[in-house]
């Protein structure tokens, strides 16, 4: 037991270190950590490490998705629901075809491998997907699209992949028999994932006790996966339906406490999972095995480019192409492939290829492209703002020290009033042109008091809970008061703040 903890340690220790890294450098961490596991993989630096495919699938999936699921805005996901399906259904069924074609041709696969290889790589990264077009400032239609369908889509990926393994296994295979399973795949996932969210938001209703409610998102998620794996649908689609069920009928019956604590327990489960999976990633790949399938691995990459072509507008389709990222799920289901399987390492050399090539090229340049296509650009009256901001920032720093330099006697008092009129001066120019700016933009203004009400909340509740730890203030007390904080804290989270 001693060994796999010891393992997991050094694996967070080097994750941390590359968040630190990734943070100075501003890359994204997902992508530092997939670099940083090559580079130790290839130096050894690290004993080796495998991505059991179990584990990622059943174990780390059905966190990723439910912690996307949760956040998703129904409102908006309705209003871009026919897209959202034509990218996550038709949309992926005409990927799995376009790149199964590209594959056979390219490779010289039989179309049972092309098509099952075309199955793999039509799934997209969800945590990678999410996390970058989060950075990116896209217009809210486009940002729902990509997060939504990256969500979506892995479901019908899954359904594809074990569709045409079932059809490459022995025996001979009904076409018929295949549509219905299909059928009740899909519709018996959707249909546990909304019955155990609905049964699992009612349950939250009847406690006040958050801890209790992060215990009933811990089970509705597993309990919806094993289910639907045990009935022979789709986990996928039941984990996502019940998040996305369980956000919007359970949310509003939460006590604020408990709102606040669930998003920040299922974050912090998210990112940690994040960290290893994606390092992991890292570690697994051969780097000279990579190499040396270069050719192999670049008909991988340009088949999913020759099947992205849908109905949006031309921007966003470059951008829909561009962020098709593959990454742990598409890993897993290469892994999960039978030993006997012919070319089983072409495959899987062919998807770990397109997962680091994506992640790394397409990763890092999906937010210049985004801005390079007008999308994602801060507008000007954003810029303005942080322009003075940032002037009236540096101004007052500097002025508090030469205010503390004089205080001192260190600064002559002809230099220090001069030198104080001209930061005076700033700060007067820079207050002025923010106030101006509020003035005719409303929106900044809302955007600002709520960013600084969080940050005074949180400066609140970290007050009370000093006071009662030094027994300066009871318990009772204090816990009203941090559940009003957090009611505050849930209403500008969930938009309602002003």
């Amino acid at each position: 037991m001693q060994g796999p903890l010891t393992v997991v340690l050094q694996l967070l220790l080097v994750a941390g270190a590359v968040g630190l890294v990734a943070e100075r450098l501003q890359v994204h961490y997902n992508i530092a950590l997939v670099l940083a596991g090559v580079v130790v993989g290839s130096l050894h630096w690290l004993p080796p490490a495998q991505l059991d495919p179990e584990i990622v699938i059943h174990v780390f999936l059905p966190i990723l998705l439910f912690e996307a699921a949760i956040s998703t805005d129904l409102r908006r996901l309705r209003e871009n629901l026919t897209p959202v399906l034509l990218l996550a259904v038709p949309g992926i069924l005409l990927a799995v075809a376009v790149i199964g074609l590209v594959m056979r041709e390219g490779l010289g696969l039989a179309w049972p491998l092309a098509l099952l290889l075309g199955s793999i790589l039509a799934a997209t990264d969800t945590i990678a997907v999410i996390a970058t077009v989060r950075k990116v400032r896209a217009p809210a239609r486009l940002t729902t699209i990509l997060e939504n369908d990256s969500l979506f889509n892995d479901g019908t990926a899954l359904v594809a992949f074990s569709t045409i393994l079932a059809f490459m296994g022995p025996g001979r295979v009904d076409p018929a028999k295949v549509g219905v399973e299909l059928v009740w795949v899909v519709g018996a996932g959707l249909l546990v994932g909304v019955a155990l969210g609905f049964l699992a938001s009612q349950l939250a209703r009847r406690t006040e006790d958050h801890l209790f409610e992060i215990m009933v998102t811990v089970i509705v998620t597993y309990g919806s996966w094993l289910l639907a794996g045990r009935i022979g649908a789709s986990p996928v689609l039941a984990v996502v339906a019940a998040g996305i069920t369980f956000g919007t009928a359970g949310w509003p019956g939460l006590t604020p406490t408990g709102r606040v604590a669930i998003r920040s327990a299922w974050e912090v489960a998210a990112f940690g999972v994040n960290s290893l999976v994606f390092l992991l990633i890292g570690l697994e790949v051969d780097f000279p095995a990579l190499v040396t399938a270069a050719p192999a691995v670049g008909w991988g990459l340009l088949a999913p480019l020759s099947a992205g072509i849908q109905r949006v507008p031309l921007a966003w389709q470059h951008v829909l192409v561009w962020g098709n990222l593959k990454g742990s799920l598409s890993m897993a289901l290469a892994l999960s492939l039978p030993g006997g399987l012919p070319r089983r390492d072409l495959i899987t050399t062919v998807v770990f290829g397109c997962a680091l090539v994506t992640l790394t090229v397409q990763g890092l340049s999906l937010a210049p492209l985004a801005r390079a296509l007008g999308l994602g650009r801060a507008g000007e009256v954003e810029r303005r703002w942080h322009r003075q901001q940032a002037r009236l920032l540096a101004a007052r720093a500097g002025q508090t020290e030469l205010d503390r330099l004089q205080h001192l006697g260190l600064v002559p008092l002809g230099v220090f009033q001069r030198l104080r009129a001209s930061y005076q001066g700033v700060i007067a120019r820079s207050e002025k042109q923010l106030r101006d700016l509020v003035a005719v933009n409303a929106d900044e203004e809302v955007r600002q008091t709520q960013a600084v009400r969080r940050q005074l909340l949180a400066i609140e509740k970290e007050a009370l809970r000093r006071a009662v730890n030094s027994g300066m203030l009871g318990e009772e007390v204090s816990a009203e008061l941090v559940g009003e904080i957090d009611r505050a804290l849930s209403d500008l989270t969930d938009g309602k703040g002003g």
